[in-house]
């Protein structure tokens, strides 16, 4: 008996973190989220029960969330290196559920700021931790669709924001949403905190694992050029999708004259149906092709691209209504294909021991390089030149990142032809 508890709790503990993990990113999306589709009441004024924000406030708020979540990052992987990582989790779990549940408390729009900004310190933590402690408790072959299953929680944690949200802000008022918000993260703090943390490179076994990074080693993986096809693909496919959430219901509203509640409604359930089978189809696919070709991982990202851009450039000149949301479902569907394999092949070509870190630096580019000038840029633009001009920037943005991509995996290729070359020489 007390040998046989062992060995069923160590088959049965990557599942139990890939889920809890996976829970913990459905429920940060939510935690996210939420706000948005408390804006309206927020905005109604002091006698009404809201904080009489308005439309710039309200989009602060979101703002202050992303600023303080990149910066955070890298510091939060630096520590997670040396430090165990899931309880460096789970206390960060715990500071963002808080300060989420003291949303409920606020008076006024600098209050509710604070908070909301401050939960992105908190919110750091995950994104680097999480694919790290998943790339320690799966085998490579199987990284892709765990990776894929950690991040087809993220479209039904935003749903379940958005629905929370509203649900509970129009029956009981928006603190209440807060509270409802933030307390379910207590718990999975408690449950993440005895979590076993898997040993550092445990399944990279050919791979000697390093000492944690210092600050100048750290500083070096950004340019590693490996790290950097990767990431700068990445930015630029963070900088299409994150245009395409934001501006969609209001190109569909000024280009095709449907009202924002039907296109958005419409265009969440999208969101959410492809999040799912596009995240989980680009898995299975990555882990297939990676045992027959070890750069899969890369050119999935690419082709994938290539077809989401076309998908999304169909939609400018669609025919009619019908042909529209079909070129929005497949250009959503084929740009998340790509999310569980990059996730994957970061942590293979980064060392066990800075993989923290390195996502971490990865998170910081994505957004400084992405979503955060891509999507005030469009809105520039469509002020300027027209909504026409103006969203034909996104297919641009995702047709750049596969180029990206693509060539990244030809120079993926170089380097393990000249490794297997050294090695075939000595």
């Amino acid at each position: 008996m007390k040998i046989s508890l062992p060995l069923a709790r160590s088959t049965r503990a990557p599942m139990i973190a890939l889920v809890t993990l996976s829970l913990l990113n459905l429920l940060n999306y939510a935690d996210r989220y939420v706000v948005s589709s408390l804006v309206p009441f927020l905005e109604k004024s002091i006698d009404q029960g809201g904080l009489a924000l308005t439309h710039t406030q309200s989009g602060w708020l979101y703002s202050a969330f992303i600023v303080v979540y990149m910066i955070a990052a890298p510091a939060f992987g630096f520590i997670a290196d040396r430090f165990p990582r899931l309880h460096v989790l789970a206390a960060a779990v715990a500071f963002w559920s808080v300060l989420t549940l003291l949303g409920g408390f606020a008076w006024g729009f600098w209050s509710l700021l604070i908070m909301r900004a401050l939960t992105g310190i908190g919110e750091a933590a995950y994104a680097s931790v999480a694919p790290a402690v998943l790339a320690d408790e799966f085998p490579a072959k199987q990284q892709s669709r765990a990776m894929a299953f950690f991040n087809a929680a993220i479209p039904v944690g935003a749903a379940i924001g958005f629905t929370l949200g509203g649900v509970v802000g129009s029956k009981y008022g928006w603190r209440e949403a807060f509270f409802v918000a933030g307390g379910p993260g207590l718990f999975l703090a408690l449950v993440i905190y005895f979590l076993r943390d898997p040993k550092r490179g445990a399944m990279d076994t050919h791979v000697v694992v390093n000492a944690p990074p210092t600050l100048r080693s750290a500083a070096g993986i950004l340019f590693r050029p490996r790290w950097l096809w990767t990431t700068m693909g990445y930015a630029l496919q963070t900088a299409g999708f994150g245009s395409l959430g934001f501006w969609t219901p209001t190109y569909l509203e000024k280009a095709w004259g449907l009202s924002v509640e039907s296109s958005s409604t419409m265009f969440g359930a999208v969101i959410v149906v492809t999040g799912i089978t596009g995240t989980m189809a680009g898995g299975f696919l990555g882990d297939w092709w990676y045992q027959r070709k070890p750069t899969a991982h890369l050119w999935i990202c690419g082709i994938t691209s290539f077809l989401a851009a076309a998908s999304i450039l169909f939609v400018l000149y669609a025919p009619n209504v019908t042909a529209m949301w079909c070129g929005v479902t497949l250009g959503s569907f084929f740009l998340v294909m790509s999310v569980g394999p990059v996730h994957a092949h970061l942590v293979h070509i980064l060392n066990p021991a800075e993989r923290g870190t390195g996502m971490a630096l990865a998170i910081f580019v994505l957004h400084v390089f992405g979503d955060v000038p891509a999507v005030p840029m469009i809105g520039w633009i469509a002020q300027g030149s027209g909504w026409k001009i103006a969203y034909m920037s996104i297919p641009i943005f995702i047709f750049l990142a596969g180029i990206i991509w693509c060539l990244g995996a030809k120079y993926e290729q170089r380097v393990r032809s000249q490794f297997s070359n050294s090695i075939a020489r000595t």
